[in-house]
């Protein structure tokens, strides 16, 4: 590959048009610029999609504008489809990158000798200081990392930056926020009559379902410490969902499917009783602290032949061992330093 191959971005946005304008602003500096900017408006009731046109005349821009709200899920995969680059950069509208972002991406994944087998790669990002989209001296995430329970976390969520995390590393995934997707990894995993990501989990942990697809398909993620973001995030998870009863809803649902679609026999057996102490737990507060969260349940039954669907096809297509997949949750926060070539 080479540094200058060409990429898109995609930006999928629900009420954002605080934002949307610092972020397609900090998309024209980039260095060097994509060669198509996607902007998806789920329906946005503040003039979101407003605010992105009037951009256009500094991007190749366009922007699709939704009748409803599909979720970030199906619009992130319409998004993906109008584009045709060899590289995508998903990006959320209230995350700004720095213009040297992608380049970093791309040079990162150049020197790697497995550069053939990188499907993602997801750079540094940070907490925004105040309502605006400047940078804070806090970490948003560096890498996805995962459990034994079967959870996901953003490494160093919430953690002030002190250099812990300024080494390249093979971790499990890319948050959605901001992580640049080689699209012939995403056709590989894409479901057929769906795309690359879940149209199912319409928001939440769908980011985490793509990486576990592409990590049984031998596509690996890599992390790039030198590639810097910034991320707003409105809900942050050290602090908590209360109060947000919709997104309780998504979380808990999507955590079993999670698992519906991606976890095998094996992982299931070698991860006891990690995943079941913990479903235990989320299931105790739906039925008391969380009643809020307690429809999530049903909707996982009803979404159940589903799952079941994709789970046989993504089985079905696995090119990795279920003990090297399991690798990833046989510690908490597990990842794989990088010694230089």
């Amino acid at each position: 590959m080479t540094l200058d191959e060409p990429y898109s971005v995609v930006v999928v946005t629900p009420d954002h048009a605080g934002t949307v304008a610092s972020c397609l602003g900090s998309v024209a500096a980039l260095d060097p610029p994509p060669s198509t900017v996607v902007v998806v408006d789920n329906a946005s009731e503040d003039g979101s999609a407003d605010t992105a046109g009037r951009l256009a005349g500094s991007l190749p821009l366009e922007v699709i504008r939704r009748p409803e709200n599909v979720g970030f899920a199906a619009a992130v995969n319409h998004g993906i489809t109008a584009t045709g680059t060899p590289w995508v950069l998903s990006l959320n509208p209230d995350c700004a990158v720095r213009s040297d972002f992608v380049a970093r991406l791309l040079a990162a994944v150049a020197a790697r000798s497995e550069r053939e087998l990188i499907g993602s790669v997801t750079g540094k990002l940070f907490r925004a200081d105040g309502d605006g989209l400047a940078p804070s001296s806090r970490i948003d995430a560096a890498g996805m990392v995962v459990t034994p329970s079967g959870r996901h976390f953003d490494r160093g969520a919430g953690a002030i930056d002190h250099g812990q995390f300024d080494v390249p590393a093979w971790v499990f995934g890319g948050t959605g926020a901001a992580t640049l997707y080689r699209r012939q990894a995403l056709d590989d995993v894409a479901y057929p009559d769906d795309g690359p990501f879940a149209s199912s989990f319409f928001a939440y942990r769908e980011d985490a379902e793509l990486a576990w697809r592409l990590q049984w398909r031998g596509w690996r993620c890599l992390y790039e410490p030198l590639a810097v973001a910034t991320h707003g995030r409105r809900f942050r998870p050290e602090h908590g969902r209360h109060g947000h009863p919709t997104i309780n809803q998504h979380s808990v649902r999507n955590r079993f499917l999670l698992r519906l679609h991606c976890a095998d026999l094996g992982w299931h057996i070698g991860c006891f009783p990690c995943w079941l102490a913990r479903d235990l737990t989320v299931i105790g507060a739906c039925l008391t602290v969380e009643r809020s969260s307690l429809p999530a349940l049903p909707q996982v039954w009803r979404l159940r032949h589903d799952a079941v669907r994709r789970r046989r096809w993504i089985m079905s297509r696995r090119t990795t061992s279920s003990r090297r997949l399991r690798r990833w949750f046989r510690t908490p926060g597990w990842t794989e330093e990088i010694v230089d070539e």
